[in-house]
C-alpha cells in the first residue's frame, strides 16, 4: 500500500486538524526516537495491508514477509495503544475508528496463536501484550515461517 492510499484512507476517518492534533502526541519507539500517534496508525495500516496481500505468496518470493515481520508490525501496535493512553476519550473517537477498521481487518486473516509461539520467539514470554500478540495468520509466508520456529521449541 502506498504512503498515497493510506492517507487517503486516512483522510475518510480524520479531518485534517484533528490529524495534526493526534500527529502532535509523541509516542517513544526507542531512547532517542518518537513517533506521532497518525504516523504510528498509517505504518499499522500498510503493516496490516501487506501482511494480508502476501498471503498468497509462495516461500521463494524473497519479497515476502516473515515472523520477525509479524512482530514488527504487533511492536507499531504497542505504540498505539500507548499513544492511546495519552489522548482524551473524546479526541480519540474517529481515530479509534479508523484503529478499529484495522484491527478487523488484521483479525480477518488470522487467527489465535494456540502454540503461543510470538512472545517466545520475541524473546519475553512474561511482559503483559495486547491481543494482537495472539494472533497469527491462518496462511502464507509468515505462517509458514511461524510454523517452522514453533517445531524448534
Amino acid at each position: 500500500m502506498t504512503e498515497v492510499k493510506a492517507r487517503e484512507w486516512l483522510s475518510r476517518h480524520l479531518g485534517a486538524a484533528e490529524a495534526d492534533q493526534l500527529e502532535r502526541t509523541a509516542v517513544s519507539v526507542s531512547p532517542a526516537r518518537s513517533l506521532g500517534l497518525v504516523t504510528l496508525l498509517l505504518g499499522w495500516y500498510e503493516h496490516v495491508a501487506r501482511m494480508e496481500r502476501e498471503l498468497n505468496l509462495p516461500d521463494s518470493d524473497r519479497s515476502a514477509w516473515g515472523a520477525h515481520d509479524l512482530i514488527a508490525a504487533d511492536s507499531l501496535r504497542d505504540f498505539i495503544a500507548r499513544g492511546l493512553e495519552m489522548i482524551p476519550e473524546r479526541g480519540s473517537r474517529q481515530f479509534s475508528a479508523a484503529l478499529d477498521e484495522v484491527d478487523s481487518r488484521f483479525l480477518s486473516y488470522t487467527e489465535v496463536d494456540k502454540l503461543n509461539i510470538l512472545p517466545r520467539l520475541d524473546g519475553d514470554e512474561v511482559r503483559v501484550r495486547g491481543w494482537w500478540w495472539t494472533r497469527i495468520p491462518c496462511s502464507g509466508p509468515i505462517r509458514r515461517d511461524l510454523d517452522r520456529f514453533s517445531a524448534s521449541f
